[in-house]
């Protein structure tokens, strides 16, 4: 296999991180939010004080 040389270190940690979020708390409640036709508003607000919404964005 070849080596990703794409993202550095800290960018497959975010990467890591998201994907760890995304299995613990979206995937679980991915068929209700289906059926609901939207997404649970605590999990954006779950997602947002991890950091993980608009991440380019400073702190402010």
């Amino acid at each position: 296999m070849i080596p990703r040389t794409l993202f550095d270190a800290d960018l497959e940690g975010f990467r890591d991180s998201v994907r760890k979020f995304l299995e613990q708390e979206a995937a679980p409640y991915h068929d209700q939010w289906e059926k609901d036709g939207q997404v649970s508003r605590e999990l954006w607000q779950k997602a947002g004080e991890l950091g993980f919404l608009c991440p380019m964005l400073p702190e402010e």
